[in-house]
């Protein structure tokens, strides 16, 4: 148990407790800070975003439109760093009374907060968004203000001043010797080990959490947790404040921060801080809301949804938490309960933070028998010179000044890998959930997608923890950000996460990596209502009317088979029909998943009953599959045609030199880029010497500047998992300079000898004792398997490929293997059209319509091919309704019956999320059906991701199914 003394404690790692570190600093006092997890982790980091003019409380609380107005002055004038000056709009729409006007206007003006009346044609030329139908607008001072950067800049101070800020300490108990608090007993979560702490005086700023902190020594603080829940935008909708002119109640805000907009908020209270629900009908509440402010925002992709817990404290009950006073409460509990050594600070906002600390600190100087004067709204902090840092388009002009394009690790919010760097180095992030606060690293809408394995890498690169570590901090970020996706999951951001959820269990195999699976710095959930409490049944969401109905259908067709989508499943088809001398056509909108996958056929690598194990013996547990699951697509189409599928790709990869291996007999167990055994059925003969049912030792190499892999991380991995593995990390002259380098770069420029041979030349040092080295897969685009032969020829050892995050240079090749075996019997492929709609008459599609840029059109088919890619690829659309719908012909959909029941609260259940089998009914013919099993359209085979009635991503048989039902369809066995 460690000891240490101090002057004065702080417990609270919030605005409030990190403004007082500073303040006690600054007027000469020897200070510790205690936070049980990392700065700004509690109401600070869980607000949104908003400087307070006052304007907001210039009616109901005067006393704190005072403060905030006062406050705002201040905090603009000591971190212009931290605030973007957008202003402030109040509005009045037509769901507002005009009469609260007055009452507005005389209270901003009593509370000296400075208000004009600007005309609504001025409004909407400033923020064309907005209703048009808004009746009167006012402008005063508000902003929007980073409070994790004025958090880290106040603490930032507090140590040049010499003050100490303890992280991840938690405060178990107040240490008391009678009637006199002396200090307080934390646990460090880090070392995990007992902290006491002794000091003249503890101040409590822990927020929401201070009345537990207090009981700890026997004293009643009578916190009112109020719970505000807020939505963000994906896209910054306005770039002022926007609030209602009207009594403060619920959604009545809409705040620009970064690169988004913020809906807020309600006040509800709940028991605990620290659990508690972001309810559906507080979500929609908050979209109804904010589409009075800006129609069509519930249409808009939400993008995560968050509480804060707001510090309310009343001596005598209120009935409504918005009938507490948003005023700051000093509690000096020697005059309060007879107690000396404590104060206890709490309520207020954000702004009025420096105020608190003002007053806390000259109540510890009052209690200590000290005058020091206060001088934190005298000095700037840290990092006040960069004025305007805060605003809108500042870090792309710093990327690109800096010509940092290569080192970007989150694309969505322009963190470089110096950024990431230096929020582990020098703001000591424990974990990626730290690093986020200090870079934005995952906040934006792939929500963690790419940059999640990029800073994991970087972490295990600095600070070398044993590895199970590094993938339980990986494991435990994709929960925070699931926590904050769950509320708000349909329409385009489930799209997204289906992707993120191909990367990290199917690509990455991240479920599957040694160690727990979430560390104890894991986040707390949100109590929500989920499919582990809602009961799960599947129903047959009714058929929509189809888009485009004609009374007959046109004269005959002018392309036998229409295949709508150009993932595995719609390429196969197509060339499998073209093979038979059919007419093809493939309509896409984009390419498809070939281009995000791994480049392998993953037939089935784990059977959907949770079982941890990987299938090793795969025809057997295929076997049982079919059986136990009769509406599977592997038992609609037969073993026996994805056997012949696979046959049939491997011999016309083989015919483009381009071989695939092995068989129905096994899967192989191949390293992923996080170093977790995938398995797959056929995998590249670029890839088959890192099977890893052999024990021989590999090298792992990867490239300097080059942010999607991270070799060391793979390599400890394997040696975790007992498979000899060494690392090493190069830098070449031909990739020095460069102002990108991604994947399909390296894969160009690795066709290139002249850069195999620098490659071979630096590698031959590091060979020593290892039998096969393993690339990133980049070994050449046209000709990867000369390259890799080429490599194995140069460094007299097997080379071998490790997939990467999308795009998927190995995927790329199938892609064009594919398509040109389309185009060379005349097939055509149009990228960019999106199937709109269907003509139907006597139980069959006639017409299919497309839409691209300029214009519409109609292919007239005698079949269709519907591979739009489920979920994944748009194929079936879902809203926060629990709506599950698919858009091209009004098909029916199997899927949860309620949108309670479509996930899991763990991203990584083994149960896979209810929502993703999601997908289309077919019989044994891959016809869709009704509900009776009855075929709807006889003319049209689903394949792919729009079956139902399976996870293909849990399963991972994500293209053994897409193979299987487009060989099915393309051959035409099952058309009627």
């Amino acid at each position: 148990m460690r000891k240490t003394q101090t002057e004065v404690l702080v417990i609270g790692g919030g605005a409030t407790g990190t403004g007082i570190l500073r303040d006690l600093a600054m007027r000469g006092f020897d200070a510790i800070l205690v936070e049980k997890r990392d700065l700004t982790h509690g109401t600070t980091g869980r607000y949104h975003g908003l400087l307070h003019s006052g304007g907001r409380y210039a009616v109901k609380d005067p006393d704190a439109a005072r403060e905030c107005i006062e406050e705002n002055r201040t905090l603009r004038r000591i971190m212009p760093h931290c605030i973007e000056d957008t202003g402030g709009f109040f509005v009045v729409t037509p769901w507002d009374d005009p009469d609260f006007v007055p009452r507005f206007l005389e209270g901003c003006r009593n509370a000296g907060i400075p208000v004009e009346e600007v005309p609504v044609a001025t409004m909407l030329r400033e923020e064309p968004r907005l209703n048009p139908n808004i009746t009167h607008c006012f402008r005063v001072p508000d902003a929007s203000a980073d409070s994790f950067r004025a958090a880290d800049a106040t603490a930032e101070s507090a140590r040049a001043y010499g003050a100490r800020v303890w992280t991840y300490h938690e405060v178990r108990e107040l240490l008391r010797e009678g009637d006199r608090v002396v200090g307080a007993r934390c646990h460090d979560l880090i070392k995990d080990e007992e902290v006491l702490i002794y000091a003249d005086m503890v101040v409590n700023a822990a927020g929401a959490w201070a009345g537990h902190i207090a009981a700890t020594a026997g004293i009643e603080v009578h916190i009112v947790p109020g719970k505000g829940v807020m939505v963000a935008v994906s896209h910054r909708v306005v770039h002022t404040v926007v609030n209602r002119c009207r009594m403060p109640t619920n959604g009545d805000i809409i705040v620009p921060a970064h690169t988004v907009a913020i809906i807020g908020t309600t006040d509800v209270r709940v028991s605990d801080p620290e659990h508690f629900a972001v309810e559906p009908w507080e979500i929609e509440l908050m979209l109804e809301e904010a589409d009075k402010l800006v129609p069509g925002f519930k249409h808009m992709r939400i993008l995560r949804a968050w509480a804060g817990v707001r510090p309310l404290y009343q001596e005598t009950a209120a009935v409504d938490t918005r009938d507490i006073t948003r005023k700051y409460t000093l509690l000096d509990h020697e005059v309060r309960d007879g107690v000396q050594g404590l104060l206890t600070i709490t309520g207020g906002k954000w702004t009025t933070h420096r105020l608190m600390a003002e007053a806390t600190v000259d109540k510890v100087c009052e209690k200590l028998g000290v005058e020091r004067p206060c001088r934190t709204h005298e000095e700037p902090l840290p990092g006040a010179e960069h004025a305007g840092a805060h605003r809108l388009g500042v870090p792309l002009a710093r990327v690109e000044r800096q010509h940092a394009y290569r080192d970007l690790i989150c694309e969505c919010e322009l963190a470089t890998y110096d950024d990431v760097v230096r929020a582990i180095e020098q703001g000591g992030a424990n974990t990626l959930d730290d690093v986020r606060r200090d870079t934005r690293l995952g906040m934006g809408p792939c929500q963690g997608g790419f940059c999640t394995y990029r800073a994991s890498g970087i972490l295990h690169s600095l600070r070398q923890p044993p590895v199970a570590q590094v993938n339980a901090a990986l494991r435990d970020f994709l929960l925070e950000r699931w926590k904050g996706l769950l509320p708000i999951l349909w329409g385009q951001q489930l799209r997204q996460e289906r992707l993120d959820a191909l990367i990290y269990l199917s690509v990455l195999n991240t479920d599957h990596l040694p160690g727990p699976c979430r560390s104890h710095l894991a986040p707390v959930l949100y109590d929500l209502p989920t499919a582990d409490t809602v009961p799960v049944e599947m129903t047959v969401h009714e058929r929509a009317p189809a888009p485009e109905d004609t009374s007959s259908p046109p004269p005959g067709p002018e392309v036998d088979v229409l295949v709508i989508g150009a993932g595995l499943a719609g390429l196969t088809a197509a060339w499998r029909a073209q093979e038979a001398g059919h007419h093809v056509r493939v309509v896409t909108k984009g390419w498809g998943a070939l281009y995000w996958h791994t480049g392998c056929v993953d037939v089935l690598g784990y059977v959907p009953n949770g079982q941890e194990a990987p299938v090793t013996d795969l025809r057997a547990a295929l076997e049982d599959l079919v059986r136990e699951h009769p509406n599977h697509p592997y038992a609609m189409v037969g073993l026996d045609t994805l056997a012949q599928a696979l046959s049939a790709l491997k011999g016309l990869c083989a015919e483009a030199g381009y071989p695939l291996q092995g068989s129905l007999e096994r899967n192989w167990l191949l390293p992923s880029a996080t170093g977790a055994r995938r398995p797959t059925c056929l995998a590249p003969e670029t890839m088959v010497a890192g099977d890893l049912t052999r024990d021989d030792p590999m090298l792992i190499v990867g490239f300097h500047g080059f942010h999607d892999f991270y070799p060391h991380l793979v390599a400890e991995n394997l040696n975790a998992q007992g498979i000899p593995a060494r690392a090493v990390l190069l830098e070449l002259d031909a990739l020095r300079g460069r102002q990108t380098l991604n994947g399909v770069l390296l894969a160009r420029l690795l066709e290139r000898p002249q850069v195999r041979e620098e490659l071979a030349t630096a590698l031959k040092p590091h060979l020593t004792g290892v039998t096969r080295v393993g690339f990133p897969a980049v070994l050449g685009l046209e000709h990867a398997l000369s390259v890799v032969q080429d490599l194995a020829q140069r460094l007299e050892r097997e080379v071998f490929e490790i997939p990467l995050l999308p795009p998927s240079v190995p995927g790329m090749r199938l892609h064009t293997i594919l398509t040109r075996a389309i185009r060379r019997r005349g097939g055509e492929i149009y990228e960019g059209l999106e199937a709109i709609a269907a003509g139907v008459a006597d139980g069959r599609v006639h017409t299919v319509w497309t839409a691209a840029a300029a214009r519409r059109h109609p292919h007239r088919v005698a079949r269709v091919v519907l591979a739009t890619g489920g979920i994944l690829g748009g194929g079936i659309l879902t809203d926060p309704e629990g709506t599950v719908r698919e858009p091209v012909m009004g098909l029916p959909v199997l899927a949860p019956s309620t949108r309670e029941a479509w996930f899991y609260r763990d991203f990584l259940d083994p149960r896979g999320h209810p929502i993703y089998r999601a997908g289309i009914p077919t019989n044994t013919y891959l016809q869709p059906t009704n509900g009776e099993g009855d075929p709807i359209l006889t003319n049209v085979s689903v394949v792919g991701e729009m079956c139902a009635g399976y996870d293909t991503i849990r399963e991972r048989s994500f293209d053994g199914v897409a193979l299987a039902t487009g060989y099915a369809a393309g051959e035409g066995r099952y058309a009627d």
